[in-house]
């Protein structure tokens, strides 16, 4: 079985970017979130405050154990700890001992056996996403790239060779809707104009891999 390592900034990112191609991945899932630590929360009481790390946990928790994904959660402190605001995080470059920290995590992820890494293109530049990118540059696995949702509305193509993941909407929305401190009202229309733009969910290869066989409809998670 092919064992599968996802990338995810921040607790909420795979939802938003790979909810439907993680409903069609062959393969054993694990996932490592590196930036868990934050006080944001926007759809939550614990907005601006220490607690909203755990509150976004336990979203990231229940969302995990529904999509069938082993998850290690890191907390390096996200950019609005770091001194960035909502515009200045994007397109800012990661501090080096930042990225330090997340090769360091990824490297020690990397030490049991996996056969193919999925990892987010920084569509947008978010400076977390940005760091987690550069971190890979130096993994001896292969890497699929995945486009940052919802910075990739509207975006282009981005690597050598690509392959669209259709997406089951009920799927998606549902795995969306485990983390309300997120808005999702207000993220799910993005995402919807994205799929409907684009096909589904893109992802970019230029290691030789067979996507087509690894992106399958052969597991989908129960809604509920």
């Amino acid at each position: 079985m092919t064992r599968v390592l996802l990338l995810s900034p921040h607790p909420d990112d795979l939802a938003w970017s790979l909810g439907g191609t993680l409903a069609r991945l062959r393969g054993e899932l694990s996932a490592v979130t590196f930036f868990g630590r934050t006080r944001y929360a926007p759809g939550h009481p614990a907005h601006g405050s220490d607690t909203a790390t755990a509150v976004r946990a336990v979203e990231e928790d229940a969302w995990a154990a529904w999509a069938g994904v082993r998850l290690l959660r890191h907390d390096l402190p996200d950019a609005s700890l770091r001194g960035f605001t909502d515009e200045t995080e994007m397109g800012a470059a990661p501090e080096p001992e930042v990225v330090t920290a997340v090769s360091e995590l990824l490297c020690a992820a990397l030490g049991q056996a996996t056969d193919v890494v999925f990892a987010p293109l920084a569509v947008g530049g978010h400076v977390d996403h940005e760091a987690v990118r550069l971190a890979c540059s130096t993994v001896d696995v292969p890497v699929v790239w995945y486009e940052d949702l919802p910075y990739a509305l509207g975006s282009g193509g981005h690597g050598h060779r690509s392959v669209v993941a259709p997406v089951a909407w009920d799927v998606k929305e549902t795995g969306v809707r485990f983390f309300p401190s997120q808005e999702p009202d207000e993220v799910l229309p993005v995402l919807r104009a994205h799929e409907r733009a684009s096909g589904g969910e893109r992802l970019w290869t230029s290691a030789g891999l067979d996507l087509e066989r690894l992106v399958a409809v052969d597991r989908v998670p129960v809604a509920g």
